[in-house]
Order: C-alpha cells, then structure tokens, then sequence
C-alpha cells in the first residue's frame, strides 16, 4: 500500500514522483522494459481521458492493418513457446509518407492496457463495451494477414477480448462484411487444419491450437449471446477433396449401453457400433462399339490441344457431314465448285502455257494435275477431311510469309520477277460458316452448334460430339478473303472416347467393403431395419455413405447417398459413364443358403442409365451400366425380440470374412491357392507382386501375414497402390495390364530391412519361416508399421516393431509442412524414401488406395493370409474438432464455479444437455460391467498417434461361449479365466505362457498374454496388448485352463462345420494320404503313415475337420493301421489336387443308425444351448446366495430415468465445499481407488468394486462398523483402506453412494472426451512468457521459466483474459491421474529422439553413447572428508562430466534394446571395475546413486556435494517435512537487503517479477547453477525412461511452480523454515510479503536452472496439467515401498505362493525399515522408489528358486542373488525365517558392486579400485 502522497482524490495511483518514473529513462531498453515504468501512468490517462483513448484506439487499429500487410517474423519475446505454423522473412511495409513500421509489441501491451482492470473499472459499462468492440473489430483485420505468426498474435488478441466482451462478435460482423465470411468459414478452416496435423499428434502445432481458440471463443460468443441476431455460424463444414466428411446418421440408434459415443465415431472399435462386411462389385461390359482414341488427349498431355468452338469462329463440313438424315448442301459446296471451274476454264481458255503453273496453289490445296476436274474434286475433298489420327493441315503453312495474301516485296528484284509473272485469276472462297451459338443436341448440352454459311446465308444446327461423338462440322481458321485455310483444328475429344479412355464399357471387377453401422433396438428377424453404413470403394479411392435396410427376409437394400471422400468431379466413368459421382444408386441384394459355410453370401445388381453417353453405331442410343454386387458376412442365429438371448446377442457384431489375394492381379511368377488366401512363387521371373482383394484409403488397419516359407530376404510384406497398365504421365491408363515382375509401394522385408522405390535401410528383426508378420496401416496418419511374432532361439519374441514409413497417407496432407512428426519417429517419408523432415503441401485432389501386397523373388516362397485382421474407419477433422468443442462447453459450465470464492455447484441446468445424457448412458454401461477397454496390436505404441483399432470387450458369457464355439474350444472361457498357451500363430511353444480372458469382439475371443517364461521383454514391447485366437490355436490342448474356470467346464457344443462328413471320405490322390502328428505341417510335425489310394475312411473314424494356421483343411482321424492323426484334403501348391473327397450321407458303407445329432450351424446356436445349461448350473450352485446378495446390492444402484440421474446429480455434493472443490474432491477419491484396483480402461475402475470400496469405506469411518461377512460381499482391503484415507475428513458431509457415483459417472464422460481433446487444447495461456496483450502484469514476456502464472494480485492491475488453457488449468483436478499421465507419456514417447537401429539387432546403436562410471571411486570419495574429492569423483560428478556437451535431443533419446526388459534408454552405462553389462541394471542404477549423492550430508550437516541441501526444517527437526532439501545456496547470493519503505509497490512487483536478475553473480553461482541444470536433466530423462528418482524436494517452491499452481509464499516458508514463518507472521502484512520474497528469490532463481534441465528431457508446458502433489509422484515415484503392491506384481518360478519360504520372505520384507526396504529395491531392481500403481510396472517381480543350493548342511546356504536388469531375486529355500532374514540383510547392505555377468579383466580392475588423484 502506497504512502497517501501517491493517491489521488479518484483513487488514481500517481507516479509523478515514484522512483520507477525517475529511472524510466536509465533502464529502458530495446524490448520494451520502459513500458514497465509507465503503465500506471497510461492507465490513469485512458482513465480519465476519452480523447485520449480514442486516439490509442486509433493508433492501435492503424499499426494492427500495417502489421497484417508486413511479412512478419515469429520473435522471441512475442511468442516464444510454440510452433507458428509457418515462418517467413520480415519486411518492412510500404507506405507512402513512412519510414517505420509499428512494433507489435507496443501494440499488443497498449490493447492489454485498455483491457486491464483498473481502466475497465473506471469506464461505463456502454463506454467499456463500445471501446472493446472496437478493438476488436481492428484485431480482426490481422486475422486476414498472409503472415502466420501475426495471424496467430491476432487470434490470440481476438480471442482474449472476445472472451472479456462477447458481443463484439456481433459488432465487428455486423460492420465488416469481410470478418463475418471469415468467421463463417472459421470452423471449416480448423477442421481442415486439425484434419492436416493429424499426423503429429499427440504433439500439435501452436498455429492450430491458436485457432481452435479463436474458435472456441466464438463459439462461445454466439452461446452467451444466444438473444442476439444478425450472426450466426453454418451447420455444415465444407472441406476440399482432401479431406473427409464426418459420418453423420440419418437413422438415430438405441440409447441403451450397447453403443458408445466412442465407438459411433470411430475412436474405439466396438460390437455395438459397426460390422464389417466384405465383397466385390463386377461391372459388366457395356454393349456399344468402342470409339477410336482421339490424338487430342496427347496434345494436351503435351501442353497443346484445340480451342473451344465458340460464338464467332468459323468452321466448314466434317467428316460426319454426310451422316445426317438431311444431309445437303446448304455450306455452299456446290456453289463453290461451280464457281471454281468457271474460273478455271477461263484460264485455260486464256491459253496458259503447258506447266507453266503447274503445282500452284489455287484453292488453299497442292495439287498437281493442271485443269483436270477429277483431280481437282479430290483435292477438295482432302482439304475438307479431318482425321481424328491427324495433326493440324498445314497446307497453307501459315508461319510461312508466302502463304500470306499480301506478301512481302522485300528487294526490287523481287518485284521485277513479279512482275514479268501472268497476273493469277481471283481464287474461289471457301464454303465457311461462322458459329452463332452453342446448342444442346437431343437433350444434350453444348453438343451442337448453330452455324450461319457465308456463301448462302442459311443457318442450321450441327453436331459438335453428339450422337455419340459425331461431328458435322470442323473448327478452321481461314485467311482474311476466305480462300486458303490457314489452320484446322482436330476435332475435340468426345465424352465417349473420354469415358472410354477411363475405362468405361469395359468388365471390371472392384472390391468394395461396407461399414455397416447397426442398430439393435429392433428385430430383424419380424420388421425391417434401416441403418445407415458407409460403402468403401477402394479402386476409386472413396466411400459413400448409405442407407440399408436390412429386410426380415434376409434381404438388403443399400443405397448410396453421398461421398463422404474421394474425388466427387473425376474418375468415375467406369461406374456412371461420366466423371462425376452420381448418388442414389439403389442396389437390392438377396440371400444364398450354404449350410456348410460359416458366411453368408447376398447377390444383387445394379442398372445405371448413363445420361451424357450415346452409342454411335446406332444413332445415338443410351447406354445402360450393369454391375452386379456380391457381398459377404458371417452367418447369424436369429433370436426374436421375445427370446430370452435376445438381450446377450444384440450388441455382437458378426466377424468378418479374412482378407485374401486378388485372383486377378499378381505378378505371372506367383500363383494364388484355391481359397486365394496363399500365394506361392512359381518361378525365378524377378520380384513379383501379388495385390490382396480389399484397399484402404482412410482408417487405421491391420492384418498378419504368415511366412510359410521363406528364404532370406526374398519375402516383401507391404502396401501399394494399383499401378496402371502405361507409364507415368500417361492418360491412357485401362489400355493394358499393369506390369507387377517388381515389387510396389513400400514394405518391409524378411531379413530386417524397409524396400521403397529400390532404396533399403535397416529396420524390424530377422524373419524366418513359420514367423508371422502384422501389418499396421494408418491411413489417416499416414504410417507404416510392423509387428513381429516369432521365435528365436526357442524364445516366443512378440515385439512392435515401430513405425516403418510415414507420410503415406492416400490423402495427402494439406499444409505445408505436415505430414511428418508425432509417432513417426523419423521413419522415411513415403514421398521420396528420404529421412522425414518438413514437406511442402501435397494434398490429393484425388485420393489413392493402399493395398496389402505381398512380394516374393525366390521359387517355393510362400506366404499365407491370416483370419486375423482388425480395421476401424478412424476420425476424420470434424469429428476431432467437435470433440474438442465439446469438452471445451463442458469446461465453460464450470468457468463460474472456479472462481476464488465459493459458488453453487453446476447443476444438470448448467451442464449441457447432451453431456447429461452422455453421463447417464456412461452411468449404465459402467454398471452393466459388461464393457472393457483394451489395446491391441493394432493400437501401436502410441495410443493416442493412432486411434480407432481400442476396443470395447463384451464379458457377457453368452457372447464369450459363442466366440469360444467358433474356434471349435470344447468348453466355454470367460472374462478372468488363466489359460495355459501352448500354440501361437502356428507354433508348438517350448517355453511356458499364460494368459487371462478378457472378453469378445466380432464374434473373437481376445485375450491378454500376463506371463512368458522367458527374459526377452515381449511382455513390454508389444506382447501385452489383447489379441485373439483362431481355430488352429485352439486344437489338441493348445489352450488349456489353469485352475477351475468361471465357466463350470460345462460342455459346449461343437459347430457343424468342425464334425466330420457323415458319409466318410475317401482317398482319391494317386500317392494317397499322408497322415501327420500334428494340425500344423511344419519340420515338428512328424509323418505316422499313408493311407493308400481309394481307402474309405469312415465317419466314425473321423474325429473333427479344422482349418489350421495357413488355412488347409485338414481332417483328424482314428484310423487303422495307421493310427491317429491329420490328414489334409488338397495337396499344397500347384494344382492343389484332392487327397480325399467327401462321400454322401447315404453311402452304403457308411450308414450310420445312430440317431441324427442336433446341428449347429452359428456360434449362436451353440451358444444358447450352453448358456442355458450354465443358468442351470449357477442357479443351484451352493455359492448362490452370495450372488444373490451381489446382486441385490447391484440393484439398489440402478437409475431408471434421465430425470432421476439428474436428480442424482445435483444431491452429488460434498457439504461444505464448493462446487468445484467438491467434484475435485470425488475425482481425486475415485482416482486414488482406481489406482489400487485392477482395471483395463484408463477413466477407472468397475463399477461394483468402487460402490463397494466407498459404502464400507464410509460404514468404517461413520463407526458403523458392518462386518465384510454380514454384507456377504467380497471388498477389496485396500482399495477400502484407501477409500477411507480419502472420505475421512468429509465423512459427515458426504452424499448418498448411490449419488457419488452418479456424479463420478459424469466425470468419468468428462475424461473419456478430454483423453482425445487434450492435445488440441493450449495448455499455456498466451499472455504466459510471451508479450501477448503485454504479458501477465504488463511488462512483456517473463523471463521466469516456471512458477509464472496467474496471480490474483496481478490481475487487479492488469488484464488476464480468459482462454482455453485457464479453463483447462482451472479444471485440471476435474481430470483422472491416468488420463493426463496417459497424455504425458504419449507426448514424451513422440518426441523422443529417433535412433537408427544397428546392423547387429543385438547391439546398441553407435547413436546411443556410452558413459563410464567408476562407482569404486566414487564411493572412496564420498566416504572421505574432502570436500573437493566428493564434487569431483562422486557419480553425480562424472555423469556431468561425461555428458557435459549434451543437447536435448540426445536425453530424449527412448532406444529399446531387445531382450533389455523394455527398458528405454539415452545412454549406455560401463561400470568400470565390475563385471556386468548394461541390460538396463546398471543404466537405473547410476540414477539411483546420483540422487542419493546428491542428498547426502556429511557429518557437519551440510551438503555433501553442494546441489542441494537440507531444509531449516530438516536442519533442526521441527516442522513437517523434515526430510525436505532445497538447493543449496550461497551466502553471498542473496539479492541483500532492500528498504521495504523506500519502494513503491509498482518496484516490489517488478522485483518480484525479474527476482531472477536481482542477484550476485559469482563463480560459485555459476558453477551451482550448472549442476542443478544438470540435476534438472537427470530427473527429466528417468521420468522420460520410468525411472522414479528419490529427489525429497519442497513441494510448494518446486513441485507447485512446476505445475504453475498459484502459491502463498508463508505456506512455502512455513515448509522449509518454519521459525522464519512464525517470526514474519507476527510482522504486517506487506513487510512479510516482502521478506518472504527476498528469503524464496534465490531458491526462485534456481528453480528456473532446474526447469531449464527437465525442459531439455520433458515437455515442461505440459507439466502445468498436474496438480504439485501429482507431479512430485510422477518423477519422484512412491516414497513408501508398498510391500503388497510388490505382492501384487510378484511371479514365482520353482515356487508357489503357500511355500513357507515365499511366506518367510514376505514376512522379513513387512519388517524391514524404509532405508532396509529401499536398499531391497535397489538390490534387485537398480531402484529405490516403487511406481505408484500396479499398471505402472513395466515388469513383474520375479522370485526365482535358487536350485543349486544342496541342503546337507544348513551354512552351505548362499546369499540371495538378483539380477536388477530384469527385476528377479534368486531366493535359496531356506528353512528358517531368521536364517532368510539375516542372509538378506547381509546382502543388500554389503553388496555394492555388480559381478555377475562376466570375469572383469586386471586392466580394468586396476582403473576401478585406482587410488583417488
């Protein structure tokens, strides 16, 4: 508070006589700091004086138009924390009268001037609104400027003031029309942008956050002034052809929990949302005479070609004169030759001389036969021809000066000869017409014109391409007197030779694939059902949305409405005659019955009348398109309404059929098998090229090929586009097949290399027969990448093999420098095989298809096609950005409630009513618990780079029996059943496996892989995502449950299709049969016999039919003498001929008396007779009553109504609390017992285990202690415990249950939609470090690099606007841990360094460094009392010393070296001295010594190494946070002593803001801000790599200004130095403040070093998402080592859970203390801090028995050992507790150094244990 001298009568600040106006002059500099002196003074004069503001409001407005017209340059004190979007050279503008251009800096802190609060205070309301329409109407001029860094300023500026003052908008629109056709366009403009940076997602450009801003204030504008009109926005987004339409049905679906707004759009895959179905279309050849190729096509190849025949040009007859019915001689032909042999027969009669004229050109055509008439009519005729085949007639030659009517006389002898030549007769004119209009023909327009003859003077319409490509006349070009043709022009190229050339009349087969999008609150099976879908055409690289109705007959009718993407205006003609998309297309289709078939094929056809097309031969007849559509799906039982399974079977969707190769297109070389699923190369003809039957153009896909076999190198497994049949630049593109003797597009080949356009580079693993290759193809973001399951040295390897190609995508990308980026991690650009980097503009006016193509060079090379395969449609722009609008208005409902003071909290009236019935359908599928969200192979690394292949699982157990049916699985698994895997993708495996159930998706069981025998980190690298079997997996013991299932083991019925023939078969192939030990025909599989030709195997003597891994049928017999085994039913490979053949059903030697078993012919029909049973078997199963009781506690959760979940939601809150603080409550709780129970989604965990873990948590802390046993429901303790800890304190304030959960089912929507909305949205507001609106108080970008945000005092000063990113920052406790630490890890895995992978897959690139440590002198050093020997030896020393040099980019480095765990890595670490390499161990463990270095302290009680220091608190053991440190400072640097009464509070503030400069700088300094810069990279780069670190720093002047939490400086001391805190809280106020800050400036100023270090590792902007205690537990981990959480992750080998050891060990472990427990953690796993949750373990805790150990005497036992690398403890079995104990104390305390992987040799022994110098 000011002295009174300073204020005056109005409450005004005066600054006349403040020390900062004195020292304006001294201290202003270039960038603006004088601004900072002035400030007050400018806002008391805007103030008070309207003139004044008028003329600054003027001043503004001007500088914004001059800086829209300047090529502006992005600078670093504007905007210096994102991308532009765009760079450009800057140049001053022009203007006449200037010699200047303004500075954007002045302009943008004078508009932040007349929007800070102290003017907005003193102005009216009107006068207040008046001036910020005003502004900005003229910061709208700048969103019109070419320059994109002055166009983002001027969204950020508009949208600042738009969010301050919404009507604006209105004023602005309502004056300029310009800005209101902006603003309509503005949603259109986003979703392209969006739509072009697809690619780099999750890291988005600054440039489209900038304008999803502008928008979203928009937006916001038009809500908030919803009464006013004159503006308004379009509903629908135009796009241009690169960018796909959303997906919007015209028929609305269920609301019941079956479909997800998710899955709708294409985020997630889901039973309830699309079903695939699969087939062709064959256009049938059109009936018509091909018309010739015109020439006119290569003309305009080459740039040449006629010009339009308009109004004014001449023509004469053409060839097709003399074809019409009238046809005359109304050109004046006859009149012509009259004429001309008039002429000519008075010239004879003249007696010309014999030959003295004679090749003389009369008439405009050479001729040489002097007078004869014969010849003279032929040559007319020639002049008169146009042949289609001809170029121009240059028989005038018009660039020839003697063809010219005058010529020039050039020299006097020139003239004399002329003149001693006989003067020639008058030549005849020409029989020309001249066009007077273009006319329609038959109907047709433009295909005729009206001509008027000059020699008779009638005028007539002609054709010019009618009747099918007819022309009466030819466009010339005469000479003045119209006697000679100067030029002719070739006929134009007419709409049938162009639909010709494009292929049209031609037979054509084109694949299509239909998403259909199905409703399933109707029965099929007794009305009909209309469902909208979208019909993929892939061979035009489109799709088109339909309407379908699916008929109860069986039959559907599918209708094209319009194209969704695609080219809509070219490549059309073979469909429709024209270029054009043509809607409405109507195709009926009906069923074909096949009882032995799992699929289900519907034929129907199509007749199009082509409308501009016309048969020539005939006169000119319509022609008609017939195409004949066959599509195919898997069979469906059919359940009416009434039936009981009705409710089971409605939300599945039927799996679709399995990709396969196109019979028509591969190479000559390679031959395609009968169910054209494998191909096989035939011959060595070169590399050739198979294509497969189904292309993409958008959406994200994947399929799995398996190499049956292959020799090295000569497999190529990719995509490509369908080249055309003539070479490039060609137009003539359906004239011949394509050449496919080479391999196409880009792949990946079998001995670890990419192929693209001939160039390789080393990429994958070493692929050999019987491996399986998964090919992931995101289409939309256009990326190539490959998974590998395989096996390699008898260890089953699953491993993502990363991105292979990016920039790929059929639609281009419509921005410059897009395409690149995101999970690309430098792969090659698809453009030009180069490394990626930044592209210019190429988006597709006509997008392309890519196809699975497989590649083979080497004769026997063969390759099948998996059944496996997944694909999703993806998300298109508009859906992207309508889903960030969304979460946008839901953020703006709690805009209110986040103020400061308390408020009511937002009721359903408030929400959106759309979000409230978007939770309450949340609510019912999370009660239901019949839905969980799961990865697969075909997510990627990178789950939110590559959207659309999650899936949402079905648990129901009808659903889990039906897909179990399918396979052909003797009894039914459900969700939660451990499986023991014994087969995989073809292979016996050696090595034990296990894996869990999880639920069905398409009619496929996926399951999860938990445990591998093996220590190769598939687990970690891929393997852990869900993924299903097939048939050949499930066979003979394959999949064996482990323990007793939730199935019952009741018998399922075995499908039809899986049972042998009923009349027998019989061997029919001249060499017989061949009978093999196993259903895979591989080197393992052993041959047992033959059978011989013409033996009948009897049916009762055939066990069951299968199809095995590469799709052969084989037959599994009894069959004497050979015994038991499989035969196959065709020879594999070439002509593939019959082994056996099915004998009928009533064959005489076969007939079987036995009753007719019941058949089941769908997985349904299988499945209800189970599930009938396991009804049976659970209603009288003794454990019922507890089911009962489950379930009646379940029913007391249940919400009838909408109305009554709003009801629910506003009884949702916490008494006492404020709005906003209540539901961070619930979120906060709801997080906390998320994280301690298991769960597959990232919004949380089930339902049923919450609603418990809350009702006993507040039983318990109410004192109504309810036994477990009385409730009769199982509660997980600790999530109880947890739940508990949390409601404690608000236990008498808490809502009912039932209502918490309401309102946590609101949340968990809000989450689901922030997870995709997150990397669109700023995080950092624009006024934060920049000079946007003159920064956060007015004096331009801060140079703090963290603890920098918005301040309640500040903005009483100045303005901070409201944005996106304070709504975000605000409601930033609303969003789940999980949700942003998902979004972190996304953002951090793609920006991570890329690395080239080495030649030798085993070995680290020469990319990844190598940094020695020698840890033996290291700890000599610390253990010594010289304080110079510590900071030069210790770990934390030569860590800094070896990477001193660094850059950022070598720290996010994230190298996964195979077979090291998972582990990611920047750096490789040489323990010099001891015997171990680096497989992850030692690389955590130079961490973990580093951190404990550097908060050691030596006996004086000071810093051991002098980084950091202990606090006041930990010094004398008062306070909490005793074991706090804080960085160490010295005593000189302080920023002294300043007169707290001498200074103005305007000079406090800017001390406050610039603390950082306000200091001594000294070599000490310099050196301890070095160190903690280099602490700072330590901790970011183990965050980056998983590695929590032990960094005990204080959480509110580090933690809490990380996160850019406003903090309260006493707080902040009264954690370090709590005397200090007593002792200023006894002073004022404003003297407190003061001292406070002089006290934290130096820990403020060093905190800027340490996010300087963790900048270079982690995206620090995105650290404000966090709450301090939410960051400090990211990096730092769990202080605690939760020994149940260790239980939870732990696997045994050689030991089960109830030997007593294992129970000795966990009881010694409970004992331990928090050091003992830390140095356990560190033995055996290089770490000291546990991660915080169970799904944050990247591996299991594994306890492995130690089998060497002989028990003759009980002292022979041996230490425990542990390998840290792969976070195992070798455990002897000890007898005693005391003897584990004592052994495994000994050993974490004593043992130090790592020696168990090799001899270390003397040399390096000696320079490990050297002495210290």
């Amino acid at each position: 508070i000011l002295p009174s001298q300073y204020t005056t009568e109005k409450g005004l600040i005066s600054t006349t006589h403040t020390f900062a106006a004195c020292s304006e002059a001294a201290v202003g500099c270039d960038s603006g700091g004088s601004l900072a002196f002035v400030r007050i003074g400018l806002q008391n004069a805007v103030a008070t004086s309207s003139s004044f503001r008028k003329v600054l409001l003027a001043g503004i407005r001007r500088a914004v138009r001059l800086l829209a017209v300047t090529e502006y340059t992005l600078e670093d004190g504007l905007l210096n924390d994102g991308d532009s979007g765009g760079t450009s050279e800057a140049k001053p503008p022009v203007e006449s009268g200037t010699d200047y251009s303004p500075d954007a800096r002045l302009v943008s802190f004078l508009t932040g001037l007349l929007l800070s609060e102290p003017v907005s205070k003193q102005l009216s309301e009107d006068d207040n609104t008046t001036m910020l329409s005003s502004l900005f109407e003229g910061w709208c001029v700048g969103l019109l400027s070419t320059s994109s860094p002055f166009r983002m300023i001027s969204a950020l500026t508009a949208a600042g003031i738009l969010n301050t003052c919404p009507s604006a908008l209105f004023y602005a629109t309502s004056r300029v029309p310009t800005i209101a056709n902006y603003f309509r366009r503005l949603e259109s403009t986003v979703a392209r942008r969006v739509w072009a940076e697809r690619a780099a997602t999750p890291v988005c450009s600054r440039y489209s956050q900038t304008m999803v801003e502008l928008l979203c204030s928009v937006k916001r504008s038009l809500k908030m002034c919803s009464d006013r009109k004159g503006f308004s926005l379009p509903s629908n987004i135009r796009v241009d052809a690169a960018t796909p339409l959303p997906f919007v049905p015209s028929f609305a679906g269920g609301s019941s929990e079956t479909e997800s707004w998710e899955g709708r759009e294409g985020w997630v895959s889901s039973n309830g949302s699309w079903e695939i179905w699969t087939g062709s279309v064959e256009i049938m050849e059109v009936e018509w005479k091909t018309p010739p190729r015109s020439i006119v096509r290569t003309l305009m190849d080459g740039g040449e070609g006629p010009p339009f025949l308009r109004e004014g040009c001449v023509v004469m007859r053409g060839l097709d004169w003399d074809s019409r019915e009238d046809a005359g001689n109304e050109d004046g032909k006859d009149l012509y030759e009259q004429d001309k042999l008039s002429k000519e027969m008075a010239a004879a009669a003249a007696n010309q001389p014999e030959g003295d004229e004679e090749g003389v050109e009369e008439d405009g055509v050479a001729h040489v036969g002097g007078n004869d008439p014969a010849k003279e009519e032929e040559h007319f005729e020639v002049a008169l021809e146009t042949s289609i085949d001809a170029i121009a007639d240059d028989t005038s030659g018009d660039n020839d000066p003697s063809n010219d009517d005058d010529p020039k006389e050039d020299d006097a002898d020139t003239v004399h000869k002329k003149k001693e030549k006989r003067k020639k007769p008058a030549k005849s004119k020409l029989p020309l017409g001249t066009v007077l209009s273009v006319e329609p023909w038959k109907g047709q327009p433009g295909l005729a014109r009206r001509v008027r003859w000059h020699l008779t003077g009638e005028e007539g319409v002609y054709r010019y391409g009618g009747d099918g490509g007819r022309f009466d006349v030819t466009h010339v070009e005469p000479n003045e007197k119209e006697t000679r043709i100067k030029k002719r022009h070739p006929c134009p190229e007419s709409a049938e030779q162009c639909a010709s050339r494009y292929g049209f009349g031609q037979r054509r087969i084109c694949n299509v694939l239909l998403r259909l999008h199905r409703t399933f609150d109707k029965d099929v099976s007794k009305d009909d059902v209309e469902c909208d879908g979208i019909l993929e055409w892939p061979d035009f690289g489109a799709a088109a949305q339909v309407e379908c109705t699916l008929h109860s007959d069986g039959a559907v009718t599918i209708e094209e409405k319009k194209l969704l993407y695609g080219s809509k205006d070219s490549g059309w003609e073979v469909r429709f005659g024209q270029a054009s998309f043509v809607p409405g297309s109507l195709t009926v289709l009906s069923p074909t019955h096949d009882d032995d078939s799992a699929h289900e094929v519907l034929l129907g056809s199509n007749s199009f009348l082509v409308k501009d097309l016309r048969n020539r031969d005939d006169g000119g007849s319509r022609l008609r398109v017939t195409s004949e559509m066959r599509l195919s799906r898997t069979k469906r039982a059919k359940f009416g309404c009434n039936d009981p399974i009705h409710a089971c079977l409605v939300p599945s969707s039927s799996q679709p059929l399995p990709l396969c190769f196109d019979p028509d297109c591969h190479a000559s070389s390679i031959s395609v098998s009968r169910d054209k699923r494998t191909v096989t190369c035939s011959s060595a003809e070169g590399r050739g090229t198979a294509y497969g039957n189904v292309g993409f153009t958008k959406g994200v896909h994947y399929w799995e090929v398996k190499l049956e076999k292959a020799e090295v190198g000569s497999v190529f497994v990719g995509v490509a586009e369908k080249p055309s049949g003539t070479a490039q630049g060609s137009s003539f593109g359906f004239e011949s097949k394509p050449r496919l003797n080479r391999w196409h597009g880009w792949g990946f080949v079998n001995f670890r290399a990419t192929y693209a356009s001939g160039a390789e580079r080393v990429y994958g693993a070493h692929c050999h027969a019987g491996d399986t290759v998964g090919v992931l193809l995101d289409c939309d973001s256009g990326r190539i990448s490959y998974f590998f399951d395989g096996v390699k040295y008898g260890e089953h390897i699953l491993n993502d093999l990363g991105c292979a190609f990016e920039n790929v995508s059929p639609f281009g990308f419509n921005a410059d420098g897009c395409g690149s980026g995101g999970a690309g991690q430098g792969a090659p650009s698809g453009i030009d095989s180069g490394r990626s980097g930044r592209y210019p503009s190429n988006g597709s006016v006509r997008p392309k298809a890519l196809w699975p193509v497989i590649g083979l060079r080497h004769p026997g090379d063969r390759v099948t096609m998996s059944e496996k395969w997944m694909t999703s449609n993806g998300v298109d722009g508009a859906t992207v950005l309508s889903n960030i609008l969304a979460v946008d208005e839901i953020f703006c409902a709690y805009e209110n409630v986040c103020e400061v003071s308390p408020t009511p909290i937002p009721d359903a009236a408030s929400l959106p009513h759309w979000f409230v019935e978007e939770s309450f359908l949340e609510y019912k599928r999370w009660k239901s618990e019949r839905w969980i969200r799961s990865s697969t192979r075909g997510s990627g690394p990178y789950r939110l780079s590559c959207v659309g292949l999650d899936v949402d699982l079905d648990t129901n157990p009808f659903a889990c029996a039906a897909a179990c049916a399918s396979i052909g699985l003797p009894i039914a698994l459900l969700p939660g059943d451990k499986i023991d895997v014994k087969r995989s993708a073809g292979r016996i495996l050696e090595l034990q496996e296990e894996a869990v159930v999880l639920g069905t998706y398409q009619g496929r069981l996926f399951y999860r892989l938990v445990s591998q025998k093996s220590e190769g980190g598939s687990l970690m690298e891929g393997g852990g995502r869900a993924w299903f079997w097939d048939e050949s997996e499930a066979v003979e013991g394959g999949l064996q449950l482990i323990g007793k299932g939730k199935g019952r083991s009741i018998e399922l019925p075995k499908l039809t299709r899986f049972n042998p023939p009923n009349g027998g078969l019989k061997v029919v192939y001249v060499g017989g049969a061949v009978v093999r030990s196993d259903l895979e025909i591989f080197d393992g599989s052993s041959t047992i016999g033959t059978i011989p030709n013409g033996s009948i195997i009897s049916s009762n003597d055939i066990i069951e039919r299968r199809l095995n891994s590469c799709g052969v049928v084989r037959y599994l017999i009894d069959h004497e003498p050979v015994g038991r085994g499989w035969i196959s039913s065709r020879i594999r490979g070439g002509k593939e001929e019959l082994i056996v053949e099915m004998l009928p059903p009533n064959f005489e030697n076969n007939i079987n008396d036995t009753a007719v078993s019941p058949q089941y012919i769908t997985p349904e029909d299988s499945a209800k007779e189970w599930y009938a049973r396991y009804k049976l078997a659970i209603e009288s199963d003794s454990s019922s009553q507890f089911l009962s009781k489950k379930n009646d506690f379940a029913e007391s959760f249940v919400i009838d109504t909408i109305e009554d979940f709003t009801k629910l939601l506003e009884y949702g809150k916490v008494t006492g609390l404020s709005g906003f603080d209540s539901d961070s409550f619930i979120a906060s709780t709801y997080g906390a017992i998320s994280d301690v129970l298991p769960h597959n989604d990232e919004v949380g965990c089930p339902f049923l285990a919450c609603a418990l873990a809350l009702t006993n948590a507040a039983q318990t802390c109410a004192q109504e202690r309810t036994k477990v046993e009385d409730i009769g429901i199982t509660v997980d303790a600790i999530a109880q415990e947890v739940a508990s800890e949390s409601i404690s304190q608000v236990i008498d304030k808490l809502p009912s249950t039932k209502a918490l959960m309401a309102r946590i089912a609101m949340l968990r929507a809000l989450n689901r939609r922030a997870r995709f909305s997150l990397p669109w949205i700023p995080l950092r507001p624009a006024q934060e470090g920049s000079a946007v609106l003159g920064g956060l108080s007015g004096f331009g970008a801060s140079l703090e690099r963290a603890g920098r945000t918005w301040d309640v005092k500040s903005k009483s000063t100045w303005v901070q606007v409201p944005s996106m990113s304070t709504r975000l920052r605000n409601c930033r406790e609303l969003l789940f841990p999980s949700i942003k630490r998902s979004f972190l890890d996304n953002v951090t895995d793609a920006t991570a360094t890329p690395t080239p992978l080495s030649h030798d897959e085993y070995e680290l690139p020469r990319e990844v460094r190598t940094v020695r440590i020698n840890r033996l002198k290291a700890r000599r050093a610390m253990n010594s009392e010289d304080v110079a020997l510590k900071r030069k030896h210790s770990v934390f020393s030569q860590l800094q010393r070896e990477m001193r040099g660094w850059s950022g980019a070598t720290l996010r480095r994230g190298f996964v070296a195979k077979g090291h765990g998972g582990q990611k890595r920047a750096f490789k670490v040489k323990l010099v001295g001891e015997g171990v390499n680096d497989y992850s161990g030692p690389y955590r463990e130079v961490f973990t010594d580093a951190m404990l270095e550097v908060t050691n302290i030596d006996p004086s009680g000071h810093s051991a190494i002098g980084v950091l220091e202990p606090t006041a608190n930990n010094e004398a053991e008062v306070g909490d946070g005793r074991d706090l440190f804080m960085f160490a400072q010295h005593s000189e640097s302080s920023s002294g002593e300043r007169g707290v009464d001498t200074v103005s509070r305007e000079e406090q503030e800017m001390l406050n803001i610039f603390s950082s400069l306000t200091h001594k700088n000294t070599e000490f300094s310099r050196e301890l801000e070095e160190a903690i810069v280099f602490l700072g990279k330590l901790a970011g780069t183990a965050c980056r790599h998983g590695i929590p670190v032990d960094l005990p720093l204080p959480l509110g002047i580090v933690w809490k200004c990380l996160s850019e939490e406003s903090i309260n400086s006493m707080d902040s001391l009264k954690e370090i130095d709590i005397l200090a805190f007593r002792r200023l809280k006894e002073e004022d106020e404003s003297t407190a403040s003061s001292s406070v800050d002089a006290i934290l400036s130096t820990q403020r100023r060093l905190l800027n070093s340490f996010a300087e270090g963790i900048g270079s590792a982690l995206p620090v902007e995105l650290l404000s998402l966090f709450t301090g205690e939410q960051l400090r537990d990211i990096m730092c981990g769990n202080p605690d080592i939760d020994v149940e959480l260790l239980r939870r992750v732990v696997e045994y080998e050689g030991y089960n859970e109830e030997d007593e050891v294992i129970s000795y060990f966990w009881q010694v472990l409970r004992e331990m203390t928090t050091s003992e427990r830390k140095l356990f953690l560190q033995f055996v796993w290089a770490r000291n801090r546990l991660p915080l949750k169970e799904n944050d373990f990247d591996a299991p805790f594994r306890i492995l028995k130690d089998t060497k150990v002989s028990k003759s005497d009980v002292n022979d036992y041996p230490l425990p050992s542990a390998s840290t690398c792969f976070f195992s403890l070798v455990l002897p079995e000890y007898p005693e507790k005391e003897m584990l104990k004592q052994k495994l104390l000994f050993a974490i305390e004593n043992v130090t150094t790592m020696e168990s992987d090799y001899v270390t040799n003397d040399v390096e022994v000696s320079e490990g244990w050297r002495g210290l110098t």
